[in-house]
């Protein structure tokens, strides 16, 4: 066991120390999102800032904002503003400052685990509806293959395992991300709930996947015990850097 555990932070040495050269810029690990798009009756008007109040209260009555926390932020451009959090309340309320003045929203919910909205501005106030939009996994899909098939190949060469397995960690990978994007995180599922069955799914059906394909050089004990440093490496490490090296986020 402690052997194990020894291996184990080496792989996670080797990543920390490796990745940052790879100008990982976002956090792969699935988080939701909340993305506003403004729609104005007359000339658009810039936006200044603003915040996202976060309520358990129908009414918003004990609004308050979003706090900023690693990659957990309200973030707004002249045009449009994104939030992202580790899990939100049941309502929300936006306040923007635009270059004409404050404006104060209804309030509204969240269905979808990466939620796009149309805000329609008014003279006095917001409107904002949850709508549809497709969601763009290239980025995390790119940045998770690198991440887990360099797991797997530090992982199988530290127990000095046949590396015939390697070659099937990215396919595993094309096949469980989109099926976690499209059928799960965008389920109307609580957030936590969404989060969870996303990674047993992945850590459960990579393991079998790579276990089955490959069952004469890599054990069952070793598919799982990869396919769970795999998946908790592409969850974890790249929410360390962006703590660690904060940068604008962009949610995708």
């Amino acid at each position: 066991m402690k052997r194990l555990l020894a291996q184990i932070a080496v792989i996670f040495g080797i990543l920390i120390l490796v990745l940052p050269l790879t100008t990982v810029q976002a956090d792969t690990g699935p988080k939701p999102t909340m993305e506003f798009t403004f729609e104005f009756q007359g000339q658009p008007i810039a936006i200044i800032g603003g915040e996202q109040l976060q309520c358990d209260d129908p009414t918003c009555s004990d609004g308050k904002p979003l706090q900023v926390g690693g990659p957990q932020r309200f973030y707004c451009t002249a045009d449009s503003c994104q939030s992202l959090a580790y899990g939100y309340k049941p309502y929300h309320k936006l306040i923007i400052q635009f270059a004409d003045g404050t404006r104060e929203s209804n309030v509204f919910q969240k269905r979808a685990f990466s939620a796009v909205y149309i805000v329609k501005v008014t003279e006095s106030g917001l409107e904002v509806e949850e709508t549809y939009a497709n969601v763009n996994v290239l980025p995390s899909l790119l940045i998770t293959l690198v991440i887990e098939t360099f797991v797997a190949a530090v992982y199988l060469a530290i127990i000095r395992l046949q590396r015939t397995a390697l070659k099937w960690v990215p396919v595993a990978s094309l096949i469980t991300l989109p099926l976690v994007w499209f059928f799960i995180l965008r389920s109307s599922l609580p957030t936590v709930t969404a989060i969870v069955l996303a990674e047993a799914f992945a850590v459960v059906f990579e393991a079998i996947f790579l276990y089955g394909l490959n069952r004469n050089t890599l054990p069952l004990k070793h598919a799982v015990i990869m396919s769970l440093i795999m998946n908790a490496a592409s969850f974890l490490i790249p929410l360390f850097l962006t703590i660690l090296i904060p940068v604008p986020f962009l949610p995708f």
